[in-house]
């Protein structure tokens, strides 16, 4: 029988008025008490120097400091407190505010913890465990940890909507109309008397003003119009026309699947403006006619066009050319960009290999010869790039003064660029063979030929730093501008148009001005607000304070705008505009305006229950072994539905309640409690999926057994819903007098027994049975309850992301299921047809999800994956952890009851790719690119049936992971820890790891996710990074 509301605690009904509560929250419960030694550390901190004062007088001081602290942040979350407790935020006064703090410090000082931190002897004295059970981050009921409820963004007054002017005029609007400006369509020259300054173009939003549908006239004495379940929808389209008649930008609420492609920029309006049905323009106040923009003027005179000088030529194809590429800010010879790559060289004798040469194309390429992997120092100067490595011969560097120079990539127009993976980010230029000098002397060239094509692929170790490299060669080889860029919003099934400021021709740096990151998504948040009578789910999303982020996407993979600086702290003004470089083969990627979704902690069963993500748990804890009786101290946590199993001396507990002077603020805390989550998983010893577990009890046998014989019925989908996975407790009134440790067991007459009862025992799918004693029978109690909530969630969470994945790898193949799914009820009905490849896919957001970019999780990504050390022997199955700035991985085997750990990789200095350039890597004769794909399907019911390319990724990293974190806290602290950042050398070893996972999707989510931990990583170590950057000498020009 399935568990009802009342015996699961999980399972919640929905209520229709229920309030967006499922933020992005951490939520943590220490279970039993702390060590007193490290309560000791927090509460009284030993002076770092002897002084003059006595320990008495240190005690008193040291109490002032924490009295201060206590003030604070009762001060602080006074509010909060008022809140929680049912108060109302109008009642909040000064007499309020003074009540409240003098009950909070009231509370804090009759609290156990209070008294703990106050030092009272009667607290801690001749005691190895103090406190109780706690919530982490949780001060007197008030979340320190989440912070506050920050309300929804609302439009800024000073986001850029129009071309940027260098005259104070103002664009006019008019009466009945919002004016919304989002660039400038054309350029043309200002009227004589209209001085220096250009006037911009307006383009019109034509939205109600007095709350009226637009089929009603004002006069018709209708109601407004009110958002509820009996409104009617309206029209879904609200057109931004240009008054002018040249431009148009529209948002369209209809399926993007069904939807026709947009109109150029330069066609005509009328066939929006004038057409049918849902293409209607709605206009108010006709009286007003809108603002409009004089007929070109003629072309001013030459004498006028040659005295132009400074910012008189931005608005001018002579200034456009003359700010268009970062090169026209050096002299010639001096270096513009460089850095370490890995360059793969190839060549093929064919006189091209056309503008997009990609990984599908190298792959049915039987003629292209291709070398091994080596990392080059590559440099572009003016109008070439130059590969250096090092010298063969030792000691010619230090006689020379330079690396030996390789390969010269002229960057004419006989150079090609394109985009070899969008996934890994990986770029290649194409080129005929070219001398490394001016004069050839015939043993310069790659193959000893003038003949064929040379072909470098370049992969850096940042992804937004190979994004650089792309948008500048891009713009420096004659990529320009389109006039507009369409963003589509896939949570809304809309699109909309902005705009270029001239387009090709226009002012670069004016278009940078327009296409920020925060400008783009304000422009596009205040337009979806315009279209309240039009979208009403918009406008609920808007008003929850949803954030909204900007992303460039190519079929299912996303590339999220969200670094504003490069690796060298500069801006980098085309985080937008770099998405127009990137063009895979004929795909060019397109933007996109996503949710910024972190992982869900709320999902939904099918009946319509909600259940919300428990507590993550942790604790000090005994193992006893079943053969020998010997107990293991050890320290659990769970984390993302693993349990982690640290040894003491790597516990990583968290601090008592209260306080703390190292965290001013709820961010700083969330980071502290991050990276105390990610010290435990880096130092953990074995994991245990929370999935395996089928039974949590009460111990009940003296001793222990080592494994029993598992129901049948718990290997099925359902058994957490059933009655003997909640089997009840027995509970007696010897838990509640136990006090817990040893002072508890010396006042029991029958020890052992109460050992058994302080004790619970977990049930693994293979049989095993694993028993943890505890400090106190309350606390086993605790533990019990809230494993089962946590082992109950996480087996139906991995099903719904099963479920998820699945739907989208559906996509991703691109071709009917392998079994087709039909619906009971309609058993009639046709198979699935082929995915629509345009579709929005929203889940697409929490697949790609900005944990991984914020880091406010331990666990950036895991799963399991099948791999092998180098380039032979068996594939292995592994359980993967990519954490902050390592991946750590477990070895799985059916008898262990945990996953043991087999090696940690520190990912400074890593690369990662996928697809074919990993597929090359392979020994002789363990690729076929012509062998057909084998169908697969396992256990969760994801089937799947690519290539052997599309699940395979490598990754190259440094073996010397010791040194490697030394020096990754060297370049955190450079002031504490100066001369410890190496730079390694240009040939230094890198060991090499193959890896396959079951399905394309789940392969491109982790090349991502690893991408863009190593470009956190190179960040942190910015200055190592810089020193690596500028090593190596190059030849002189």
């Amino acid at each position: 029988m399935p568990a009802t509301a009342d015996d699961n605690p999980l399972l919640t009904p929905v209520t229709p008025n229920h309030e967006r509560d499922d933020a992005h929250k951490h939520r943590r419960r220490f279970i039993g008490p702390l060590p007193e030694s490290l309560v000791s550390q927090v509460v009284n901190p030993k002076p770092r120097k002897k002084g003059w004062f006595s320990p008495t007088a240190q005690q008193d001081h040291r109490s002032e400091v924490e009295d201060a602290r206590l003030r604070d942040a009762v001060k602080e979350h006074a509010l909060q407190f008022f809140l929680k407790h049912g108060g109302r935020k109008e009642d909040w006064g000064e007499t309020t505010e003074r009540n409240v703090r003098e009950e909070m410090m009231r509370k804090w000082r009759d609290s156990e913890w209070g008294r703990v931190r106050k030092g009272k002897k009667e607290a801690a004295q001749n005691r190895r465990w103090v406190g109780t059970s706690f919530d982490v981050g949780v001060f007197l009921g008030v979340d320190m940890l989440n912070g506050a409820k920050s309300p929804p963004p609302e439009d800024d007054e000073s986001v850029l909507d129009a071309y940027p002017a260098r005259s104070g005029a103002a664009a006019s609007t008019a009466t009945g109309r919002e004016t919304f400006v989002t660039a400038q369509s054309q350029l043309s020259t200002s009227p004589p008397e209209a001085g220096p300054s250009r006037p911009s173009t307006s383009l019109q939003v034509n939205v109600p003003q007095n709350g009226f549908s637009p089929h009603l006239h004002p006069d018709d004495g209708a109601d407004p119009v009110s958002a509820d379940s009996s409104t009617a929808l309206l029209p879904p389209k609200i057109v931004i026309e240009d008054p002018s008649g040249r431009v148009q930008s529209e948002i369209v609420t209809r399926t993007l699947s069904s939807m026709p492609p947009l109109r150029s920029a330069l066609s005509d309006t009328d066939g929006i403006a004038g057409g049918k049905g849902k293409g209607k323009s709605v206009h108010y106040d006709d009286a007003t006619p809108p603002v409009e923009i004089p007929p070109e003027d003629t072309p001013a005179p030459a004498s006028e066009v040659l005295a132009r000088t400074g910012s008189e030529m931005d608005d001018t194809s002579a200034g456009a050319a003359e700010q268009a590429t970062v090169e026209n800010q050096v002299t010639w010879g001096d270096v513009i960009m460089r850095d370490r790559m890995l360059v793969r060289v190839s060549y093929t004798e064919a006189s091209s290999v056309g503008a997009d040469f990609d990984e599908a194309q190298d792959r049915v390429d039987p003629h292209i010869q291709s070398d091994n992997w080596m990392e080059y120092i590559v440099a572009w100067r003016k109008d070439r790039l130059e590969l250096y490595r090092d010298h063969v011969t030792p000691g010619k560097e230090w006689l020379t003064g330079h690396k030996h120079l390789t390969f010269v990539i002229p960057l004419d127009g006989g150079t090609r660029l394109s985009i070899y993976s969008f996934i890994d980010l990986t770029f290649c230029l194409a080129c005929p063979p070219s001398p490394l000098r001016a004069r050839y002397k015939g043993r310069d060239l790659l193959y000893m030929t003038r003949k064929g094509t040379n072909i470098f692929v370049f992969k850096p170790k940042s992804r937004t730093r190979a994004t650089d490299w792309v948008w500048q060669l891009w713009r420096h080889m004659g990529g320009s501008l389109p006039p507009f860029i369409e963003v589509r919003l896939p949570a809304f099934d809309t699109r909309m148009k902005i705009d270029i400021p001239g387009g090709g021709e226009g002012n670069l740096n004016s278009a940078y001005t327009i296409f920020t990151r925060s400008n783009v998504l304000a422009l596009c948040r205040r337009a979806l607000r315009r279209t309240r009578h039009h979208d009403i789910y918009a406008q609920q999303v808007l008003a929850q304070g949803v954030s909204l982020e900007l992303a460039w996407r190519i079929d299912t993979a996303l590339d999220w705008v969200w670094q504003s600086e490069d690796v060298e702290g500069k801006t980098r003004d085309w985080a937008v505009l770099c998405g127009l470089a990137l063009k895979q083969g004929h795909k060019p990627a397109h933007l996109e305006l996503r949710l910024k979704q972190h992982l869900p902690t709320r999902i939904h069963l099918k009946d319509g229950t909600r259940l919300d993500e428990p507590f993550a748990i942790e604790g000090f804890l005994e193992r006893i072994r079943p053969s020998s009786q010997l107990k293991q101290s050890v320290y659990l946590s769970t984390h993302d539905g693993y349990l982690f199993s640290n040894p003491i001396s790597h516990a990583y507990p968290p601090n008592p309640p209260g306080p703390r002077p190292d965290v001013p603020d709820a961010k700083s805390l969330h980071a502290s409690e991050t990276r105390r989550g990610t010290n435990q998983i880096l130092h953990a010893t074995g994991v245990s999926d929370m999935r395996n577990i089928v039974v949590v009890r009460r111990a009940f046998q003296s001793v222990p057994v080592q494994s029993e014989a598992v129901p049948q019925e718990a290997h099925g989908g359902n058994w957490e819903d059933r009655e003997e996975f909640w089997a009840r407790v027995e509970r007696t009134d010897q838990d509640e007098r136990d006090g817990g440790g040893e002072e508890g067991l010396a006042g029991a007459s029958d020890k052992m027994r109460l050992r058994t009862r302080r004790s619970f025992e977990l049930v693994l799918a293979s049989g095993r049975v694993i028993r943890f004693e505890t400090h106190s029978c309350a606390d086993c109690l605790e533990w019990i309850t809230r494993l089962r909530q946590l082992v109950s969630y996480w087996r139906k969470r991995h099903q719904v992301d099963a479920k998820q994945e699945m739907d989208l790898s559906h996509h991703v193949a691109g071709r009917p299921r392998l079994t087709p799914h039909k619906r009971r009820d309609l058993p009639e009905c046709p198979p699935d047809q082929p995915p629509d490849p345009d579709a929005s896919l929203p889940d697409l957001s929490t697949f790609y999800n900005w944990c991984v970019l914020d880091s406010c999780r331990a666990i950036l990504r895991c799963g399991r994956l099948f791999g092998r050390q180098g380039l032979r022997g068996m594939y292995r199955h592994f359980f993967f952890v990519l954490v902050s700035g390592h991946i750590v991985q477990y070895r799985i085997t059916g008898q262990s009851s945990l996953y043991r750990r087999k090696k940690t990789i520190n990912l400074l200095d890593a690369y990662v790719c996928s697809g074919y350039l990993a597929a090359q890597h392979l020994p002789t004769g363990q690729y076929d690119p012509n062998s057909p794909p084998l169908a697969r399907r396992y256990q969760d019911g994801l089937e799947s049936d690519e290539a052997e390319e599309d699940t395979l990724f490598v990754l190259w990293y440094r073996s010397n992971t010791a040194s490697l974190d030394q020096t990754l806290d060297a370049a955190s602290h450079p002031a504490s820890a100066s001369g410890k950042m190496d730079v390694p050398p240009l040939a230094a070893k890198r060991k090499l790891g193959v890896f396959r996972t079951r399905s394309k999707l789940e392969r491109d989510a982790w090349v991502w996710a690893i991408n863009a931990e190593i470009d956190k990583t190179v960040r942190v170590a910015k200055e190592r990074e810089g020193r690596v950057r500028q090593a190596g000498g190059l030849m002189e020009t």
